[in-house]
């Protein structure tokens, strides 16, 4: 389980720019995304439910139209950070 702190924020940023999910952008980028899902977590979040939001998020917030193998397989590596 992690803080929602500044390092973690920056931390869970890189993982999202490391997915390649928007390869013209740094990886600050995704730091209100990232905050956001670190409250969600906090609020007792499921995988499902962050599956929704970084898509919907990815969408709405970026303009991106990922597959949703990649939304899964981001949703999943998202989620894995925050428990391990």
């Amino acid at each position: 389980m992690k803080r929602l702190d500044s390092f973690s924020v920056r931390e869970l940023s890189k993982i999202i720019y490391q997915s390649n999910v928007m390869p013209s952008c740094h990886s600050g980028s995704f730091l209100k995304l990232s905050e956001h899902l670190i409250k969600q977590f906090h609020s007792g979040a499921d995988l499902e439910k962050i599956g929704r939001i970084v898509s919907s998020e990815l969408v709405s917030s970026y303009g991106l139209d990922i597959s949703k193998n990649e939304s899964e397989e981001l949703s999943e590596d998202i989620y894995d950070w925050y428990h391990n």
